[in-house]
């Protein structure tokens, strides 16, 4: 019942956030952002390796790449190589109340990229507040305000969706 509540109230405060938000959007590929944002599921080894992985592709490229990544546990792991926040920094309605997240969605990002197979709403929460000009992210059944959305086969994981990622980035023909 109270698991219930709180993603109601989640889904309302989700709304009411993608309702006020104005952003200016713009159509980018990889090759096209200068500046990218990472969102990402740091909670399991594999994801977190391949969200790295990911990460550092990305980088090789010239990209200015920020992430950040969210441990669905109370208490964070020491001596991350990224900046992170856990599940203690959220309210009570999973909205993310850390000082990393809050400059997280302060930079405008040509692309942001939310590697966040299992729809965690923390991350799609931030998601939301990004003020990117184009969003990307898997599949979701939540509300949100992706341009482009991915649907994976169930546990392909990371590696799968920037496949896909650069599939369909790649078709994309800018003027």
């Amino acid at each position: 019942m109270l698991a219930l509540l709180r993603a109601f109230l989640f889904k309302k405060a989700l709304l009411d956030l993608l309702a006020s938000q104005k952003r200016s959007r713009q159509v980018h590929t990889i090759d096209s952002a200068r500046t990218i944002g990472v969102l990402f599921d740091a909670s399991a080894e594999s994801t977190r390796r391949e969200s790295l992985e990911f990460l550092k592709s990305l980088e090789k490229q010239g990209k200015k790449v920020s992430s950040l990544g969210f441990f669905n546990e109370s208490k964070l792991p020491e001596n991350q190589p990224f900046d992170c926040f856990s599940k203690k920094e959220c309210s009570w309605i999973d909205q993310p109340k850390s000082e990393k997240a809050a400059d997280f969605t302060k930079q405008k990002f040509d692309l942001l990229l939310m590697l966040n197979p299992d729809n965690l709403a923390q991350l799609e929460w931030l998601a939301a507040q990004s003020q990117a000009a184009f969003k990307i992210g898997f599949a979701t059944s939540r509300p949100n305000d992706f341009d482009i959305q991915l649907e994976t086969p169930e546990g392909k994981g990371i590696r799968y969706f920037t496949e896909q990622l650069a599939l369909y980035l790649g078709k994309i023909v800018l003027k």
